[in-house]
């Protein structure tokens, strides 16, 4: 029987040429699927980031390019280190299809959608014109962005949470 090269056994990706005999393999990077497990994760990091020291939330809005509404997606945890654009990035595989879940009409701009942020916790300020949101582009984000999202559900019936947006 052959041995191949091209994967590792278990998922476990294998050891940089440059690593020693003794060192352990690697963690495996985390899981990039949208699901309830990934999802419950990235809650929990939200959860660890809100209550440690220096840890930001802010609330995030999706909307289509040209659409009038943004709506509200969920709450993002980050750190003083990591930029809220970065955070972003670090998101955008939870973020798309959480936004386009919520809002099936989305689906159509799932790679185009535009981003707005605001202080979390900020929702019936931004929808009043109390407190603005701020649109973002996301960033490359590094491997030491560790944001967590807590995401936004909706009782059977409800049309969602939005803002318009300013023409």
């Amino acid at each position: 029987m052959a041995s191949s090269s091209a994967g590792a056994p278990n998922g476990v990706p294998p050891r940089p040429p440059n690593a020693s005999a003794n060192a352990p393999p690697p963690k495996p990077p985390p899981s990039k699927k949208y699901d309830k497990k990934t999802l419950q994760k990235a809650h929990e990091r939200f959860d660890e980031v809100k209550a440690g020291k220096g840890g930001l939330v802010m609330d995030v809005y999706a909307g289509a390019p040209e659409g009038s509404k943004l709506f509200f997606v969920g709450k993002i945890g980050h750190d003083i280190k990591t930029p809220p654009d970065a955070a972003l990035t670090a998101l955008q595989h939870l973020l798309k299809p959480h936004a386009c879940f919520l809002q099936p009409a989305l689906n159509a701009y799932a790679d185009k959608l535009v981003w707005a942020i605001a202080r979390g916790n900020s929702e019936v300020e931004v929808a009043k014109g109390e407190e603005a949101a701020t649109f973002v582009e996301p960033m490359p984000a590094k491997a030491t962005h560790r944001p967590g999202f807590a995401p936004e559900w909706y009782e059977p019936g409800e049309e969602g949470f939005y803002i318009r947006r300013d023409a």
